[in-house]
């Protein structure tokens, strides 16, 4: 079959060739095929890129590190014993490079040359998250070099550091929101904007609590600038309730739907981690019957047809300001902060009962609470958020005992693909998934 691919491929390059010569360039062109595109087209394939990858390979990947999930079947029960390996990645690192940084790319660049000012907001924005989503779980990566290809043949892109990628990211989301501050150009998005149907005033909530996401990761490497940094980029005007929150909704038909409920009927390879369902089950959290489920389909409470695969949440936002508060000393403000996230936790969860009594219940109250309480409850409300892995690196919360071995993986293999086709990429002889990402140290 790959011989027979390549000679299709060899004489249609001769019959086009021989074509263009006879009736002239413009009778290739193929009309239900074009070589161009326009913003309104481009922008909702990206979103469902980033989001699909974002619930699908980092939840799952990053969920075994901090046991969200546990691998028991085929492939993940190497992988829960962090036997990764470089082309377990290859997916993730070219959908991210391909399906988003280069389609936003484009994007930008449309946008641009028509002045479509929230349009190209919204590509920096999405480009941004990705490439935090990125830097996050490989430290160091291709960036400003790396949509070059082409432009020199044969293309190594060198590879940047993570503290100058933070830098780029910082950059690209206060461009995005002086255009999404002002006119949009004389073209709105509308309905092919699936997060937020093209309403700038939400877009601009969301790029506040990214810069707010990215700030507290930067707290072993900054300190609390990283946590005075954050609540000033919640104060620029954050979410104000779940209804803020970012994400792309999925579909009831086969072919639309969400990545969990996709994985799950197809493979079903991971289950609820064990020492997270324990862990709920000692604190009597009424959030068990939902997070606890088994992975079966389409029974479970979460993992549905038509999931909304959310990139920002009202609930992560009140544990950023809660971390930053309990930092800064602020126990109050960091408790009532707590109460905001575990009530919109619980409502997200589709449980009901007194937040208060149950955080008193668990040794939790505006006099006695502390960042441990605060990460504790955070790494319970976010269950297979990638953001965890974020967080556990740098707090250390949960204390979780490795599955294999005497360490937890903090960082993944670049990917196998990346290593053949760029003599830039470090060797798995020079680092390990063991090693620290910067912002880690």
């Amino acid at each position: 079959m790959k011989n027979l691919k390549y000679i299709i491929l060899f004489f249609a390059v001769i019959s086009f060739a021989s074509c263009e010569d006879y009736f002239g360039a413009d009778s290739n062109v193929d009309p239900d095929n074009p070589t161009s595109s326009t913003v309104n087209v481009l922008l909702p394939p990206i979103q469902v890129e980033l989001s699909y990858l974002y619930g699908g390979d980092f939840t799952r990947y990053n969920g075994l590190y901090t046991q969200h999930v546990d691998g028991v079947g085929r492939q993940f029960v190497v992988l829960n014993n962090y036997g990764m390996v470089p082309s377990d990645v290859d997916n993730a690192w070219s959908d991210i490079y391909v399906g988003v940084f280069n389609a936003c790319r484009q994007l930008t660049k449309i946008a641009d040359e028509g002045g479509l000012n929230h349009y190209k907001g919204i590509s920096l924005v999405l480009e941004s998250y990705a490439l935090m989503m990125a830097t996050d779980v490989w430290g160091d990566i291709p960036y400003s070099d790396a949509l070059k290809f082409g432009e020199q043949g044969l293309y190594s892109p060198t590879f940047d550091t993570q503290e100058s990628i933070y830098a780029s990211i910082f950059e690209n989301l206060g461009m995005a929101r002086t255009l999404l501050s002002g006119d949009d150009g004389g073209s709105a998005p509308g309905t092919d904007d699936l997060v937020y149907g093209g309403d700038a005033s939400k877009w601009l909530k969301f790029i506040n609590v990214l810069e707010a996401r990215g700030k507290i990761h930067l707290s072993k490497v900054n300190g609390n600038t990283a946590y005075s940094d954050a609540m000033a980029a919640l104060m620029g005007g954050a979410f104000e309730s779940s209804a803020d929150d970012g994400g792309v909704a999925y579909g009831p038909a086969a072919t639309a739907n969400a990545p969990w409920y996709q994985y799950i009927e197809q493979r079903d390879d991971c289950e609820t981690g064990a020492s997270y369902v324990a862990l709920l089950t000692s604190m009597n959290d009424p959030r068990l019957a939902t997070y606890g489920f088994e992975h079966a389909v389409p029974d479970h409470p979460v993992f549905t047809p038509d999931q909304t695969v959310n990139l920002l949440t009202f609930t992560e936002q009140e544990f950023i300001r809660a971390e930053s508060m309990m930092a800064l000393g602020n126990g109050t403000g960091a408790y009532d902060a707590v109460l905001s996230g575990v009530t919109s936790s619980m409502a997200e969860a589709g449980v009901t009962g007194d937040v208060a009594a149950y955080l008193s219940d668990n040794g939790i109250n505006s006099t006695n609470i502390s960042m441990t309480d605060i990460m504790m409850q955070k790494y319970i409300a976010l269950y297979t958020s990638p953001e965890v892995f974020n967080d556990w690196r740098r707090s250390g919360v949960p204390s979780l005992s490795p599955n294999s071995g005497s360490e937890i993986p903090r960082r993944w293999w670049y990917a196998e693909s990346e290593q053949f086709s760029n003599t830039n990429t470090p060797s798995p002889s020079s680092y390990t998934i063991y090693d620290r990402v910067w912002w880690d140290n």
